[in-house]
């Protein structure tokens, strides 16, 4: 690497990290553009999550803001033949994160300037007014969406189609995950890499969302998984481009998309030049805004080979909505094959009891909606002096709103019932303890936490949202107006402590729709076959 007379050497953490940022860089632009004569152009970036790549294809004149104060320098890979053509990626070289960063790198949140009085004065009712607008939002869209999906020619019995070319390479799969970040769709995608590679396929890993990243060391330690740091290093408009080259370079017989846009959006490169390549996606939760990702599934529908979905209500969503045809849209439930129904444990929660524990599992995001719990929190801390409960909670997650949940519990004399605990905490051990998990969410598709829950004697109470009815009894679901959630969540403990006809009748709904969920199939028995499949070289 060139470097400017003026630069001093870096210590050895800080040049150990760029020059290993440079290798991975070079070795997504070497493999998408294997001929030409590639120039890095090289800087010292300020974000720990993006290199900021530009691309410029054909002859490039270096600019003066290419060599300011964070230049490090360029770097040249020659071109097959003396007058291949040229390309320069410009990249600014993330940072490592600060150990700040590493716990959350998202900016704390804050209230809306001029509601910030408002909020100082009643979080409640801020909660309140931003769910109104909120549901607004969600009707004008539901009014402009479209739920067509794009159409795709099967082409003409006149012109050959591409055929796979000989290689050398076991069979690989792509799986494309929204980030590696903590979350529900993210297990399963975890859980997928696992799946494929006991099917007996060489699995690449990508990323859309640029990240920390900090559960890449939850993938699997082997020489046939690899994670492609895309983003970091390339943008969104050239991952056709590099996907089907890879495709073609490792021979990927199918990509698998989890929440990943770009993957989405390079699926027409695949169907016109690789179309025996067998295109799969998973989708968890219909989103407010605009449909979210079922939306999109279902909008790039006929290319997709094999739509899997965590609950019927997106099965119906997918069919009812796209005419997606049946066989293509599969249930697979994000839950393990138990030993049966018999492993079920007894629901802690008994009438009357003298001590409630109740535990909350999220990331701080507004979607999991942590203010509403801490005021919900607030209100059984009430509840609880009244009635002679000693009662305690914990908070498990990490994310923008831990400021301001810190400050709330200090303010509501909270700190000393409440325990924080960041994202990495033994969920199942905290849950093994809980009578109550609380999930106020705006939005939900069937969380996972709730088979958590269940599965370890937690009774969970959730807002009505997307899938949560499928599991949940009707009484242990809450409106989700914020102010109306907080009152029902804590009438629905009080039933429960108060009568216990009202409490064995929801134990009783919450063991049959247990039963009911046992009868489909787990995402594993769904996919693994699949799996199997395409590693044997059989794409049916």
């Amino acid at each position: 690497m060139s470097r400017p007379a003026s630069s001093k050497p870096a210590d050895p953490a800080m040049a150990a990290h760029v020059l290993a940022c440079v290798d991975e860089a070079r070795g997504i632009y070497e493999l998408l553009f294997p001929t030409q004569r590639l120039q890095f152009v090289l800087s010292l970036g300020s974000d720990p999550l993006w290199a900021r790549p530009e691309v410029i294809e054909g002859a490039y004149v270096p600019r003066p803001q290419d060599l300011g104060a964070d230049y490090l320098g360029t770097v040249i890979r020659p071109g097959s033949r003396p007058d291949a053509p040229e390309v320069t990626v410009r990249l600014a070289i993330p940072r490592p994160p600060l150990p700040s960063e590493l716990k959350q790198s998202d900016a704390p949140w804050r209230p809306i300037r001029r509601l910030g009085a408002l909020f100082g004065a009643s979080p409640l009712a801020y909660e309140g007014l931003r769910h109104q607008a909120e549901m607004l939002r969600k009707r004008r869209e539901e009014r402009r969406q479209t739920k067509v999906a794009l159409p795709l020619g099967d082409g003409s019995d006149l012109i050959d189609r591409p055929a796979a070319p000989a290689t050398q390479h076991r069979p690989a799969i792509l799986i494309g995950m929204h980030w590696l970040e903590m979350g529900g769709a993210e297990k399963l995608g975890f859980d997928t890499v696992t799946w494929a590679l006991a099917a007996g396929l060489r699995v690449f890993v990508v990323a859309s969302v640029p990240a920390i990243q900090r559960l890449a060391d939850r993938l699997p330690d082997h020489p046939d998984v690899a994670f492609i740091r895309l983003d970091r290093y390339l943008p969104h408009k050239l991952w056709p481009r590099y996907v089907a080259q890879l495709a073609l370079t490792e021979n990927i017989r199918a990509v698998h998309i989890h929440h990943c846009t770009p993957l989405y959006e390079s699926l027409p490169m695949l169907r016109m030049h690789l179309p025996w390549l067998q295109a799969i996606d998973s989708t968890h939760i219909v989103e407010y805004a605009n449909g979210g990702y079922p939306r999109i599934s279902g909008v790039w529908s006929n290319f997709l080979d094999l739509q899997h979905v965590i609950s019927r209500d997106l099965v119906d969503y997918l069919q009812g909505g796209f005419h997606t045809p049946p066989g293509q849209v599969v249930l697979g439930r994000m839950r393990d094959r138990d030993a049966g129904v018999a492993s079920l444990p007894p629901l802690r929660f008994q009438p009357g009891q003298t001590t409630l524990h109740v535990s909350f599992v999220g990331r701080l995001y507004y979607q999991k909606r942590p203010v509403v719990v801490v005021e919900i929190l607030r209100a059984l801390a009430g509840w609880a002096q009244k009635n002679g409960v000693a009662f305690t909670a914990t908070m498990v997650g990490d994310g923008p709103f831990d400021g301001t949940i810190t400050r709330l519990l200090r303010r509501y004399g909270l700190t000393d019932t409440v325990a924080q605990m960041p994202g990495q905490a033994d969920i199942p051990a905290l849950l093994g303890r809980s009578d109550i998990l609380l999930l106020p969410s705006n939005n939900e598709g069937l969380a996972l936490v709730c088979y958590e829950a269940v599965a370890q004697g937690c009774i969970p109470i959730s807002t009505r949202v997307g899938s949560q009815g499928e599991l949940l009894p009707e009484d242990l679901l809450v409106p989700l107006a914020p102010r109306a959630s907080v009152k029902a969540t804590v009438a629905a403990v009080d039933r429960m402590w108060r009568d216990a006809d009202v409490l064995a009748r929801h134990k009783a709904g919450l063991q049959e729709a247990w039963t009911r969920l046992s009868a489909d199939p787990t995402a594993e028995e769904i996919l693994m076959p699949v799996y199997r499949r395409i590693a044997q070289g059989d794409a049916a």
